[in-house]
């Protein structure tokens, strides 16, 4: 199969990839993980920060009542929280608790043991230039298309 074929299996196994050996390094730590389905929230809080559940919900790609249960399970978790918006008094916004920023720093420290294992494998070199490869596709995707509704 020709390389450029090959992309998206390339990239969905290496996230599958990196995800195992975080999960292995957590474990092996005795740090309990956060199920799959809890990751969109991470991702997207520690990408911009507190945020209101509906934009969690369009980022994870998952209707606003399916997020809620989500946030719902982690605030049970003691790992996110809902405070009020300051710009909007009626939203509240998703953050962090201090369990959850120390779940942050234990991913970081099972991020860098992954970081480690790669290194070992490519060569730092290699690893940084695939990394910022990758950071630059990441940055120049392109803006979501929204589906019209049909009229008809």
């Amino acid at each position: 199969m020709e390389l450029k074929q090959e992309l998206g299996q390339i990239l969905m196994l290496m996230a599958t990839d990196f995800q195992q050996r975080l999960d292995s390094d957590l474990l092996n730590r005795s740090v309990e993980g956060i199920p799959e389905r809890h990751r969109a929230i991470f991702l997207h809080l520690g990408q911009f920060g507190p945020s209101r559940s509906v934009d969690l919900a369009q980022a994870a790609g998952i209707r606003p009542q399916s997020m809620m249960v989500i946030i719902h399970e982690l605030e049970q978790m003691d790992l996110i929280e809902r405070r009020p918006d300051p710009s909007d008094s009626r939203a509240k916004l998703i953050d962090f608790t201090k369990t959850g920023r120390r779940f942050i720093t234990e991913l970081g420290r099972s991020t860098e043991t992954v970081w480690k294992q790669y290194s070992d494998i490519l060569g730092e070199k290699t690893l940084r230039s695939t990394i910022q490869a990758l950071q630059t596709l990441l940055a120049s995707k392109p803006v979501a298309i929204k589906k019209e509704a049909s009229h008809g």
